[in-house]
Parts: C-alpha cells; structure tokens; sequence
C-alpha cells in the first residue's frame, strides 16, 4: 500500500531505462565509446553518490582530469580484459556454458527470457537449419573465435574509462553488496547517459585465468584474497553518431507468472 512516509528511490525511476543483452547483442552498450570523451566531473559525482553508504570501494578510472598515472593504467586494464576474454573463447568449459545459454531469434528469446541473444539472420538461420553445434568449441583459429576477438579488441580500445568495485573479502554477503552497488551505479550511468559494460573476464576462477586474476588485483591496487573485485565495467558515452538503443523488455507479468 501506498505510504508517503516511504521516501522515494530517485533510481528507481531508471528501472524500464537501463539497457541490457537480452533482445540484442548489437544495440546495447557493448558498442565502441568515444575514446577521446572522459567522463564528467557532474557524472561521476552522480555514480559516487549512487553506491555513497554500501561498504565497497568505488572507484573510476577516466576522468576529464585524469593524470598520466591514471590515463596508463587505463592501458593496462584494456591488455588484461583483452587477454582474459581471448583465454575464455578459447577455453572449453566458460565457452560451453555460454553456448548453452544463447538465445537465437525473437522466438527463442522469448521463450526463454535469459541467456545471450543472437538476432543476426545469418547466425538465427544457420541455429533454426541445425547447423549450429552447442556442444563443440570452435578451433581457437577458426573464423568465429577470431572475428569475436577482433572485435571484441577493437571496442575496447575506445574505452575511455573503468570503474571496479572492491570489497574486503569476499564473503556472501559481500557479493551482494557489491551486486547492489553495481547495479545503483548502472542506474545512475543511464540517468547520465553514460554507457557501461562489464569486462569481468580477468576476475573469473577458472584455471586458465589463474594468471590474470592477481595480475587485474595488483593493477586496480587490491591485493587478492584480502580484498575481491567484484566488478570491473568499462565506462564511456557512445558517439552522437550512434543510434540510441531501445531499452530491454522487463515483463513484470511474465516474470511473476513464472
């Protein structure tokens, strides 16, 4: 029941606005950023005071007045992201988890409402012809592993910006904050303008990621296991040139009726 006591959550009001994968892998955030765009004073004041409270570290790496400290150290992240996600498309059991969760065509997206969505007809065709095998990891040269990290590359490198969250520990409790946090500040992004797309491939525990797990702590100045990066996103503002992207569908309906 309505109770005016109750102050009003000024983030809540992003929730239909906030843009995620699910309808499409080619109109959301995943897109290249204006690399030569920091990110606002104003901005990243309003990021700040989303998460102000929660017992994280917050911190953003790209600002309009970033030292050459800082400008380096966004060099290094984008080689570690770079290099994490090349291990895990070319690492069998991440990629077979993820191949079971992809989505292909309106139809299948619906039905499932998770998972990655492909809705490019090339690839929606070839999965409704059952050529598409889920179970079988492409040869780390073939055309579809190296095409996905080229242009994973290439929209990397216009990340102007970082942000990571940082909890001391790592227990459950502590990832639920940190889930809430980033969240909050994913609010806040998109009341902005900002875009923001996570890169936590570096932060996996996997064995093939053993070396870029501490390499990505010591860089970001949080030693594992004392502290635990929850999340790392790249953080920029898409070219005026580019398309807005249409928020995802959040069918309260269909989510409670399930």
């Amino acid at each position: 029941m309505p109770d005016p006591a109750v102050p009003r959550e000024p983030l809540f009001a992003q929730v239909l606005n906030r843009r995620t994968d699910r309808r499409t892998d080619r109109r959301t955030d995943r897109r290249a950023y204006g690399a030569a765009r920091p990110v606002a004073a104003a901005d990243l004041a309003r990021l700040n005071a989303s998460v102000a409270g929660l017992p994280i570290v917050f911190v953003v790496a790209g600002r309009v007045d970033a030292p050459p400290a800082e400008r380096a150290q966004i060099e290094s992240i984008r080689a570690l992201a770079k290099e994490a996600r090349r291990i895990e498309l070319t690492t069998e059991a991440p990629m077979l988890e993820s191949m079971r969760a992809i989505r292909y065509g309106s139809t299948d997206i619906d039905r499932h409402g998770d998972g990655i969505a492909i809705t490019q007809p090339m690839l929606v065709t070839r999965a409704r012809l059952g050529l598409v095998d889920r179970s079988k990891l492409p040869a780390p040269d073939s055309q579809a592993t190296v095409a996905q990290i080229k242009e994973f590359n290439a929209v990397t490198d216009t990340s102007p910006a970082y942000l990571w969250l940082v909890t001391e520990g790592n227990s459950r409790a502590q990832q639920v904050v940190g889930g809430r946090a980033y969240v909050r500040a994913n609010f806040a992004g998109t009341a902005t303008g900002l875009a923001i797309h996570p890169n936590e491939q570096a932060l996996q525990e996997y064995r093939e990621v053993a070396r870029s797990y501490p390499a990505i702590h010591t860089l970001l100045g949080t030693p594992a296991p004392r502290d635990t990066v929850q999340m790392l996103a790249r953080l920029g503002y898409l070219p005026a040139s580019a398309a807005p992207a249409a928020p995802a569908p959040r069918g309260l309906d269909a989510q409670l009726a399930t």
